[in-house]
């Protein structure tokens, strides 16, 4: 089974992006919706105390109730979403978000690790530092990572 990951689309982060990308994740959920495919969503909360502070982004289109929360990069340091994949049978996780060189490729690594094949839609990911171009987005094809770019 395939799911589409959305990590990180927050309202916190949102300004440190062009507004277009919000546009064009949302375009994603859409064709996994009509391709009958689970939308899952993992946000970061940082510290316990400040979780009410980390929100899903403004118009970002929120359609299933598949939202995990983590403290750490990866979303796999989320013990909640690895048993929701683990019970789905996931083989295959598309992923969109942010931050392309932190939390985007630690998941997709960590995801390629445990086994599953990745598929990162390029227009729909952003970092806020080139060296996710210049450093991540190779050794992430290097480590097997399907680079989708159309």
């Amino acid at each position: 089974m395939e799911i589409l990951l959305v990590i990180d689309i927050q309202q916190k982060y949102m300004n440190s992006y062009e507004p277009s990308l919000l546009e064009r994740v949302n375009v994603r959920i859409h064709e996994a919706v009509a391709s009958d495919m689970p939308v899952v969503y993992v946000r970061n909360v940082g510290k316990l105390e400040n979780e009410d502070k980390y929100v899903l982004a403004e118009g970002l289109d929120v359609v299933s109730e598949f939202v995990f929360a983590k403290r750490w990069p990866s979303a796999f340091s989320s013990e909640e979403f690895v048993q929701f994949i683990e019970r789905l049978n996931v083989d295959t996780i598309n992923m969109v978000g942010v931050d392309g060189r932190c939390c985007v490729a630690r998941s997709a690594m960590d995801a390629k690790k445990k086994g599953y094949e990745v598929r990162l839609y390029l227009d729909s990911v952003a970092a806020t530092n080139d060296n996710f171009f210049l450093k991540e987005l190779p050794e992430m094809q290097k480590a097997g990572i399907e680079i989708v770019s159309d």
